[in-house]
């Protein structure tokens, strides 16, 4: 403004003068003891035209603002706004006003709040801050106050013409706006920061998660004791894959809220995810150990969806670990939690206190824990165990294509050939509208081993392979189909691509001694199954195979 901003200068300069003139007065008493009264003169003491309308316009801002504060005044606040800027207006935009373009837009911005916030006139707030906005482009307030607005008409569906994309576009770009006039506007931050994360995810736009990565890091810079934003900023990092970032973010919540104890599920996740096995063990054991010492309460909900991710968490990670007993014990457990919450969801059922969305989510959660369970049976060649975990998952919903595929594989491992092909027919056959590859994979394999259908299988693990074209598992099968059929060559070729993509198993490595063995090449079979014996010691197959070639020599 061109005078409301230096009227406190002015009242501070008029007091000195006054003052000033008293103590000149003073001195002039001492040294003459005769004092002679000067009058002051109109041009010494009053105000300008200009600065007394200054001076009247900051009054009656005072009183707008003043009544605004009290809800029964509100409209006595609107209608001093209005005469306001009915007077303001009436200068135009000339050099000449009393106010600059940026007293006036304030003067609009103030009233848009008012109707905003106040008297629910969205559309007259909008007026008003859009008018506004075109007297000063940077006017930052204004352009907040806009936002809000916007924001509120998404709420309501929209408004007139304008889509609800249109409303959503305009409140990313009102958003970039606030921010570059004002990097350090923190609610503008945050309103940027979840448009942009929303858009990003409707729009598949990496871009746009780009901006909400953007925001949220210059919130946590803005507020950096505040762990809602480091937490919302490492959801956006693992959303994009960024896990390093993410597990950094999430540990800095940690720091800020040592008391959130599930952050260490979310820590334990992302390393697993990683491949850190035992970071991942560290941190669901802190959420068990935790829990244990009562950091929480029992009997909150919160608990119990802690205990049970913290124990599904450290079953994996044990899984990963080659830990059998540790990984059985925490995935069951988990189970054994799940199946109480479904017992308790039962017993609300009657009184209708439980949605059905939630009893299909939870049903859907405990087959995946049992399945998890039944595939940790299956990895460490408890084959028994996995029959009969795959059937109770079975029981529940016999179509569950996965877990045909695993029973499959089970009843294989116990030489039940012809329940092992049965499983796996219906697998293959339900898995054409879901394409599930390690069920092709798994009956060609089965007909690989048994030597018949060898035509059927390479057609079946061909399919596999356009899913997952670098499956060592899945070329290790087409290895050892070939070479059943006597196709050497394209057997050794395949395998050693297996072995590429999947190094150290010693399944493969005894298939592709076989080739090599088959095609003459001993010398590289023998150094092959030397390998895989240094791997597995204990193998009693390898061990055999390595002594025949061995005696060939």
């Amino acid at each position: 403004m061109k005078y409301l901003g230096i009227l406190t200068i002015f009242v501070f300069v008029m007091a000195s003068f006054v003052l000033g003139r008293g103590l000149h007065a003073q001195t002039d008493v001492l040294a003459d003891e005769t004092p002679e009264l000067v009058p002051v003169t109109d041009a010494n003491t009053a105000l300008n035209a200009d600065m007394a309308r200054a001076a009247d316009i900051y009054a009656k801002l005072m009183w707008a603002a003043y009544c605004r504060t009290g809800e029964r005044n509100v409209y006595k606040s609107k209608a001093a706004y209005d005469a306001l800027i009915e007077e303001v207006e009436m200068d135009g935009e000339s050099e000449n006003g009393v106010l600059s373009a940026q007293g006036v837009s304030f003067l609009y911005t103030e009233r848009a709040a008012l109707r905003f916030e106040k008297l629910q006139d969205i559309n007259g707030a909008e007026e008003d801050v859009r008018r506004a906005i075109q007297i000063d482009p940077e006017n930052v307030d204004a352009k907040w106050v806009l936002a809000q607005i916007l924001n509120k008409w998404l709420n309501q569906n929209g408004r007139g013409n304008r889509s609800t994309r249109e409303l959503l576009e305009e409140m990313l770009s009102v958003g970039k706006e606030v921010v570059e006039l004002d990097p350090d506007h923190s609610d503008g931050h945050y309103h940027l920061g979840n448009i942009s994360r929303y858009l990003g995810k409707v729009e598949n736009d990496p871009s746009k998660i780009e901006l909400a990565i953007t925001s949220f890091k210059a919130l946590t810079r803005i507020m950096p004791f505040r762990a809602q934003y480091h937490w919302e900023l490492a959801e956006l990092y693992e959303s994009q894959n960024r896990l390093e970032e993410a597990l950094q973010s999430y540990e800095r919540v940690i720091t800020i809220r040592p008391e959130q104890i599930s952050v260490w599920n979310r820590i334990g996740d992302l390393n697993l995810n990683i491949g850190d096995d035992s970071a991942a063990v560290r941190a669901f054991q802190t959420v068990l150990e935790a829990l244990e010492s009562g950091a929480v309460l029992r009997s909150s909900r919160d608990f119990s969806e802690t205990e049970i991710e913290a124990h599904y968490g450290i079953g994996l990670a044990y899984q990963e670990q080659n830990n059998f007993e540790e990984a059985e014990y925490h995935v069951t457990r988990a189970i054994a939690l799940l199946e109480e919450r479904a017992l308790l969801m039962r017993s609300r059922t009657r009184t209708n206190r439980t949605r059905s969305e939630d009893r299909i989510e939870l049903a859907a959660r405990i087959r995946k824990y049992r399945y998890t369970l039944a595939h940790i049976y299956l990895r460490f060649d408890a084959a028994q165990k996995a029959v009969d975990a795959f059937e109770t998952v079975l029981a529940v919903d016999d179509k569950y294509v996965p877990a045909l595929t695993g029973i499959g594989m089970a009843h294989q491992m116990l030489d039940n050939v012809k329940q092992a092909e049965t499983y796996l027919l219906k697998a293959v056959k339900l898995s054409v509208n879901s394409e599930v590859p390690e069920a092709y994979n798994a009956l060609g394999y089965l007909y690989a081993e048994q030597g018949t259908k060898l035509d059927e299988a390479a057609v079946l693990v061909h399919r596999a392979l356009k899913s997952a074209p670098t499956s060592g598992a899945y070329l290790d099968s087409l290895g050892l189909i070939y070479f059943k059929q006597g196709k050497l060559d394209a057997a050794i070729e395949n395998l050693e691509q297996a072995n590429h993509y999947l190094p150290n198993t010693p399944e493969i490595l005894l298939h592709l001694a076989d080739a090599y063995f088959e095609k003459g090449l001993k010398e590289k079979a023998l150094q092959t199954l030397e390998h895989a014996v240094q791997i597995e010691p204990d193998n009693v197959e390898l061990l055999q195979k390595l002594d025949t070639i061995k005696s060939s020599r």
